[in-house]
């Protein structure tokens, strides 16, 4: 019976047979894994540092936007409100303004039937007195020969009144009528009304004698619906 010598393998005696250090590369080993595992745990901190803080910035972003979402309807609201205050206070302006013009009467017929009283010719005959608005007609007649230079100083006298606009006063109709022995020439004039400040409209209701009116002017004033 032939028994063979046992043979053990071993790959890496060679090289440490070549190195002839068992010890160091085994320690050398133990180097490695700890170096990596350092590193694995640097790099999971950084990862999960990194994650944090996405999470972190992530839930900022997120409570930034509601806050956002809150604030512009809060913002559509109060635009809302404040759109319905601005309507609101012009129709109550429209409304003052409305009733102050009104009880301050620059287009009263008193006040302008005073002014009338004042400034129109003798040899005039007034027929018909329309007003719609700020847009004022007066129709009469005169009697030739001198009605055109009666009609002309009535358009004058009007152009200059405080109640009547500067340049509106216009002869838009002329017409001879009458007979041979008294004839008369009918006219129609046309012009508009004017917005005369406060102190005009004092200053001329004094001159007219238009105490009322005067009185409701003083008391607009006090109230500040007018300056």
């Amino acid at each position: 019976m032939i028994i063979k010598p046992y043979h053990q393998l071993d790959l890496l005696r060679k090289r440490r047979t070549a190195t002839k250090n068992t010890k160091q590369t085994y320690s050398q080993i133990k180097r490695l894994q700890r170096i990596g595992f350092s590193l694995g745990i640097l790099i999971s901190s950084i990862g999960l540092s990194l994650c944090a803080w996405t999470s972190f910035e992530t839930y900022k972003r997120i409570k930034y936007k509601e806050k956002l979402v809150i604030e512009a309807k809060q913002y559509q609201l109060l635009k809302a409100k404040y759109n319905e205050i601005i309507t609101n206070l012009k129709s109550i302006y429209k409304v003052n303004n409305q009733i102050s013009q009104g009880v301050v009467g620059t287009k009263s017929s008193s006040a302008f039937l005073l002014e009338l009283q004042d400034i129109l010719p003798t040899t005039i005959q007034l027929t018909k007195i329309k007003s719609n608005d700020k847009d004022l007609t007066i129709e009469g007649r005169s009697k030739q020969p001198l009605a055109l230079s009666s009609i002309n100083s009535l358009e004058l006298q009007l152009s200059s009144s405080f109640l009547i606009e500067n340049k509106s006063v216009f002869l838009s109709k002329a017409k001879q009528s009458g007979s041979n022995q008294n004839k008369y020439l009918t006219f129609t004039l046309k012009s508009k009304y004017s917005n005369p400040k406060t102190k005009s409209l004092i200053a001329n209701y004094q001159r007219l004698g238009s105490l009322g009116l005067l009185k409701r002017v003083n008391l607009l004033v006090e109230e500040g619906l007018i300056k």
